[in-house]
Formats: structure tokens, C-alpha cells, sequence
């Protein structure tokens, strides 16, 4: 049983962070190859730290599905990543 909720649990974190790296993608997209005027926009560097972020999220993503680390220490550091991503995003922009 236990397996099962570490499969589930790292599945919706793998699934979260492929969305966010989704939507950075859109975005660096969005801001490069179209005609869209933004009020303001991210710096390159934001959008590719947030990616990085993201794949480190999928890693421990991955380790809690095969049992290498607790739901506690991956949701812990899902938790201190996005922290540490919404701290640079809000900084980059003011």
C-alpha cells in the first residue's frame, strides 16, 4: 500500500513540474517569436532557473516513485523550491 501512495504522490509532483516547464516554455515562446506587448516580462535568466528548478522537482519526483527518499523530504524540497522560485520571480520583476 505504501508503494502505491509513493507512486501516486511522485507521479503529481513529476506532473507538476512538467506543467510549470510547459508554461515557461510557452512563455520564453511567447516572448521571442510573437507579437504580444507584455506590461512587464521575466528575464531569460528567471524563465531558464525556474526549468532547472522544475527538473530538479522532477528528479526527487522520480526518487520518491522507487522509494529512494521519504514523502516528507520530496515534498519538503517541492515546497522550498517553488518558494525559492516565486522569491526570484517576485524580485526579478520589482
Amino acid at each position: 500500500m505504501k508503494n502505491k501512495i509513493n507512486t501516486v504522490l511522485g507521479l503529481i509532483q513529476i506532473i507538476l513540474s512538467v506543467y510549470w516547464i510547459y508554461e515557461m516554455i510557452l512563455l520564453y515562446y511567447k516572448y521571442h517569436y510573437t507579437d504580444i506587448l507584455f506590461a512587464f516580462m521575466y528575464p531569460n535568466w528567471v524563465i531558464f532557473l525556474n526549468i532547472i528548478l522544475s527538473i530538479v522537482n522532477i528528479y526527487f519526483g522520480i526518487k520518491l516513485m522507487n522509494r529512494k527518499i521519504s514523502n516528507k523530504r520530496s515534498y519538503l524540497t517541492m515546497v522550498i523550491l517553488i518558494i525559492f522560485g516565486g522569491m526570484i520571480n517576485i524580485l526579478s520583476v520589482a
